[in-house]
C-alpha cells in the first residue's frame, strides 16, 4: 500500500469536519459562516484528487472508482433503505427518515442520483442528499482522465485546461435550467478543480503560494463569505465566477494551513491532534457516508439541539456538531471490526474480491 501524504490527510480531515459543520448549523444557515465553509469544503476534495492524479488505463480506473465510490454509495443507500423499512414496521422517533416519504420515492432518488430536487414533467424527484458527491467524483474522475489522456501535440496543457473550463461552464449553465441525473452537473463543474490541483502539483505552486498570496486569498474569501453561498451540488452561487476563484484560493489557504499543522503538531505533546485530523482525512469517505445516514435517517441531532436551546442556541448548535462528529467517527473507528461492511466501505484495506472468494 502506498504511503499516505500526511498533510493531504490533514486537509481532508479539516474539509470533512467542515462538511459536517455546514450540515449542522440549524438557524445559522444560510449565513456568512456557512458561506465561508461552503467556499472550500467541496472544491478542496476535487483539487486534492487532481493533485494526486496520474494518467491511468480507463478500464482500470473505472473498476477502481466503482469499488471505492459506487460500492459505498450502494451500501449507504441500502442501509438507509433498511432504516426506512424498519421505521415502517416499527415506527419510532429515532430511526425516522427525514428525506424520503415513501420507498418508491427513495428508489427513484437512488437511481436518479441528483443532489438537488428536480421536476420532470409532473414527476417530482427527491434529492438523494449529499451522497451526490460520490457519484460526482466517480464520473468526474473518469471525464478528467479522458481529457488528460488526449494526444495533443501543441500547447497540450493549455488546450486541456480550456477543455476542463468548457466542461465546467456546461455544468454551470445547464444547471440553471435542469437538474441532470447522476450528479452530472457537479461532475462537470469539478473539472476545473481537478485541473487546478493537477497544475498545482506540476508547477509546485504550493511552495510559491507565499504570505502575500495568502493574505489576498483570505481577503477575497472573507469578501465572498459576506454574500456568496457556493452550492457545488447545483453549480450555483450569486457570483459563480467569484465562487470558483475563491474555491481555488481558499483551498490553497487550507492546504498551506494543513502543511503548517503537519509540522507544528508533530511534537509529542500535540501528536494526538495530528493523528485525529489524519484519521478523519484518511476515512473521510466513510465519515461522509455515515454522517449522511445520521443527517437523513437519525433524529438525535434535533433532540440535542432542541433540549439544549433553552441554555443557548449557539451552545446547542456546538453540541449538535460535536454529536454528529462523534457519530460518524464512531462508525469510522468501528468499521474494520464489522465483516462485510468493511469490505464495502474500505475496499483498499479489505478488498471486496477477497470476500467474494470465500
Amino acid at each position: 500500500m502506498k504511503k499516505r501524504i500526511e498533510w493531504i490527510d490533514i486537509a481532508r480531515g479539516i474539509a470533512i469536519i467542515a462538511v459536517i459543520i455546514g450540515h449542522s448549523l440549524g438557524n445559522y444557515f444560510p449565513g456568512k459562516f456557512a458561506n465561508f465553509i461552503y467556499a472550500f469544503h467541496m472544491p478542496i476534495f476535487f483539487i486534492l484528487s487532481g493533485y494526486l492524479y496520474h494518467q491511468q488505463d480507463s478500464k482500470k480506473l473505472m473498476k477502481k472508482s466503482f469499488l471505492n465510490l459506487i460500492v459505498p454509495y450502494i451500501a449507504t443507500v441500502s442501509l438507509e433503505l433498511c432504516i426506512i423499512i424498519f421505521n415502517r414496521i416499527v415506527p419510532n422517533p429515532v430511526l425516522a427518515p427525514s428525506r424520503a416519504h415513501s420507498i418508491k420515492e427513495f428508489m427513484v432518488s437512488i437511481v436518479y442520483a441528483a443532489g438537488a430536487d428536480t421536476q420532470i414533467g409532473s414527476h417530482h424527484i427527491q434529492a438523494i442528499g449529499a451522497l451526490w458527491f460520490l457519484i460526482a467524483m466517480f464520473f468526474g474522475i473518469q471525464l478528467f482522465n479522458q481529457i488528460m489522456k488526449l494526444n495533443i501535440q501543441k500547447h497540450s496543457l493549455i488546450v486541456k485546461g480550456v477543455l476542463t473550463m468548457l466542461c465546467s461552464l456546461v455544468g454551470i449553465f445547464s444547471a440553471r435550467y435542469v437538474t441532470l441525473p447522476f450528479a452530472l452537473q457537479p461532475s462537470l463543474l469539478s473539472q476545473i478543480f481537478f485541473f487546478f490541483g493537477f497544475v498545482v502539483k506540476k508547477y509546485q505552486l504550493i511552495d510559491k503560494f507565499g504570505t502575500v498570496l495568502i493574505i489576498i486569498s483570505m481577503a477575497l474569501w472573507l469578501i465572498d463569505s459576506q454574500f456568496n453561498l457556493f452550492g457545488f451540488v447545483n453549480a450555483a452561487a450569486k457570483n459563480t465566477w467569484l465562487a470558483v476563484l475563491v474555491g481555488m484560493l481558499s483551498s490553497m489557504v487550507v492546504i498551506k494551513f494543513s502543511i503548517f499543522l503537519d509540522r507544528v503538531l508533530s511534537f509529542s505533546m500535540t501528536l494526538w491532534m495530528k493523528r485525529i485530523l489524519e484519521f478523519w482525512g484518511s476515512q473521510s469517505l466513510l465519515i461522509l457516508c455515515f454522517h449522511l445516514i445520521d443527517l437523513d435517517m437519525v433524529q438525535i441531532w434535533p433532540v440535542v439541539v432542541g433540549k439544549l436551546s433553552v441554555v443557548s442556541y449557539t451552545f446547542a448548535i456546538i453540541c449538535g456538531i460535536l454529536y454528529r462528529i462523534a457519530f460518524a467517527s464512531f462508525f469510522a473507528i468501528s468499521m474494520p471490526k464489522i465483516p462485510l461492511l468493511r469490505n464495502l466501505y474500505m475496499n483498499r484495506q479489505y478488498p471486496l474480491k477477497n470476500l467474494l472468494k470465500k
